[in-house]
């Protein structure tokens, strides 16, 4: 089986990028298929031998791998969209949450906001004490933890209520190339 797949990827190479990963298997096993049915064989040597005197067989095969590599990439793109999808929807559902409990005026509307003064305010005296005051020696990898763990809840925190703008337009970019668009006036 696997003896014909460098024979498929020298006459589609595109093919080859589908060849891995968690679906490598099923793409593998399309391509061996496609070899078999335009060439007739299972042996490398021969079919290389037959697409080589029979150019109308090499040709066919060229359309069934492009079509298998077009398969599997429409695959991988309807699964990111919808990955985005449920992402976006995740965001809208937490927004969404905020603004009920906000005008059901709930304690725990303040959530959020207290978790990011707590983390910008601890970032903030972290830094502050780590440029100003001298550490105690062997505690330097310790800092650099405690920073590096602050400077993440920051980024997340700063991200939660400001939002990624190059995230959210190319989020923006692939839900619009992904969604079909009826009723609409594409000129």
């Amino acid at each position: 089986m696997l003896p014909l797949i460098p024979l498929a990827v020298s006459l589609a190479p595109e093919i080859a990028k589908w060849l891995f990963g968690s679906d490598g298997e099923t793409t593998a096993t399309a391509v061996v298929a496609a070899v078999r049915s335009a060439t007739g064989t299972n042996d490398e040597t021969a079919a290389g031998q037959m697409l080589a005197t029979n150019p109308q067989a090499a040709t066919d095969l060229r359309v069934k791998l492009a079509q298998i590599a077009a398969d599997r990439e429409r695959a991988a793109s309807d699964a990111q969209a919808a990955m985005l999808t449920s992402q976006l929807k995740d965001i809208a559902d937490a927004r969404a949450l905020t603004v009920a409990l906000a005008q059901s005026k709930s304690a725990v509307q303040w959530a959020a906001p207290v978790v990011s003064a707590i983390v910008l305010t601890t970032f903030g005296a972290v830094m502050f004490l780590a440029l100003t005051r001298s550490l105690p020696a062997g505690s330097e990898t310790l800092l650099n933890m405690l920073l590096g763990s602050l400077a993440a809840m920051t980024t997340s925190v700063v991200s939660y209520w400001v939002g990624s703008s190059a995230g959210s337009a190319q989020k923006t970019d692939l839900l619009y190339r992904s969604a079909p668009l009826t009723g609409v006036d594409k000129s």
